[in-house]
């Protein structure tokens, strides 16, 4: 069977990578330069590593991955770092349930309501009727309005602003479920580890084109083409992993209900500086500090290099100053030295003097990294076959009711192979 994939993140990776296992003929076509998708890399000639132009780990219970890592053979990094909030102009670590017990900004009974909640959700294997509550509802009345308001309420507002009051509990529930105190990294980072699929893609028989990007997708007389490089191509099978408005862009004889659902579908994207530093940002070590400040500019600062040894990156210091936003937010339109004129006073409040420690930042911004996750999500949830005969679809609004991660993405591209392999 001969099957094109459009787009070279790691769902059309995990896709091309199975059913060339198969032996089927498959070709996968990217826009980028490079593989990955969403956690795209790139190296400063000083480094060894690639770092990712959005932050990105593995969970240890990340079971799709890390199990196609062991069939590459591919080393992975496993190590627990500290996970900090910052509350009150102060940072606290909060990634145990020792943590949360001794949390000194709550009162021993909302920390034991805390851990109850969290614990429950912890532990609960159904979600289903979860996504029927909205989140914001829920919380503060399971684990009291004084913890919901100085940590959750925080969270959830500089993540998806206006939308916050929309996501489903369920949502809520997988970022719990999954969490694990020890995190996993792919040495050498996500780049090098998709360049090493990529090439068992090849080693199998299968082809990627780069800088090769899909204008059509069409129909004639019960086959089906693909238009790339001014080239049409028939396929008797076609996955497409790029989010759903690009998809109705190369395809407008989807039939109008259907193009009507998809964009019902709503996201936000991500923006991020990266900045390079001759001395540690975080001081206390923390790897990943979740900001809950509600006029925070900043919805979290990771340092990588508190969870990577900076080692790997020339021994600079690597600091995400990230954000989840709409495309229309001002921020979009700015250049990274007026935003950083925006975070400054609020980086120094975290690290006094850290202006004279730059060596460089680089910006990264996408319109689409984030699904908004609304109550009965799964009723509006687009299915993997399309109404075109041949064409199935496997992207980030479809990993439900986990959040979006190359986990899913992996795990998402192995059952739409199964499917087109049936």
């Amino acid at each position: 069977m001969k099957v094109a994939i459009i787009g070279a993140g790691f769902a059309g990776l995990g896709a091309a990578y199975r059913l060339s296992q198969k032996g089927h003929a498959v070709s996968l076509f990217e826009r980028e330069s490079v593989p990955g998708g969403l956690a795209l890399g790139y190296k400063k000639k000083e480094w060894d590593w690639s770092l990712e132009s959005y932050y990105h780990h593995w969970f240890t219970n990340d079971a799709s991955v890390l199990q196609l890592a062991k069939e590459l053979d591919y080393p992975v990094s496993i190590t627990r770092p500290k996970t900090s909030v910052y509350v009150d102009g102060e940072s606290y670590q909060l990634d145990s349930p020792k943590a949360f017990l001794t949390f000194p900004k709550l009162s021993l009974l909302d920390r034991l309501r805390m851990i109850e909640t969290l614990a429950m959700l912890k532990i609960n294997p159904f979600w289903k009727h979860m996504e029927k509550v909205k989140a914001t509802e829920f919380l503060p009345k399971a684990m009291g309005e004084k913890a919901y308001k100085l940590i959750w309420e925080p969270q959830l507002t500089n993540k998806f602003g206006s939308y916050a009051d929309t996501i489903s509990l369920a949502w809520f529930w997988a970022r719990i479920k999954k969490r694990t105190p020890s995190l996993a990294y792919p040495k050498g980072g996500f780049l090098q580890f998709a360049k090493a699929l990529d090439k068992k893609i090849h080693a199998l028989g299968g082809h990627t084109y780069y800088k090769s990007e899909v204008t059509k997708i069409s129909e004639e007389h019960g086959k089906t083409y693909v238009t790339h490089d001014g080239k049409k191509e028939q396929f008797d099978k076609v996955i497409v992993t790029i989010p759903s408005f690009p998809f109705l862009k190369i395809a407008p004889q989807l039939p109008e209900e259907y193009q009507k659902r998809l964009l019902k579908l709503e996201g936000i994207g991500a923006m991020t500086i990266v900045l390079r530093l001759k001395k540690q940002f975080l001081t206390d070590n923390t790897y990943w500090l979740s900001i809950c400040e509600p006029q925070s500019p900043i919805m979290a600062v990771v340092e990588h290099t508190n969870f990577m040894d900076k080692k790997h990156y020339n021994n600079e210091h690597i600091v995400y100053l990230g954000n989840y936003l709409s495309p229309k937010h001002p921020y979009y339109n700015m250049t990274e030295k007026q935003l950083m004129e925006i975070f400054h006073p609020f980086l120094s409040e975290l690290h006094p003097g850290y202006e004279k420690d730059i060596i460089g930042f680089d910006m990264f911004k996408t319109p689409f990294a984030q699904p908004i996750i609304p109550t009965n999500y799964s009723k509006i949830m687009p299915p993997t076959i399309t109404p075109l005969k041949n064409v199935f679809l496997a992207n980030i609004q479809q990993v439900y009711p986990w959040d979006r991660g190359t986990n899913y993405a992996i795990e998402l591209g192995e059952k739409v192979a199964g499917v087109i392999s049936q």
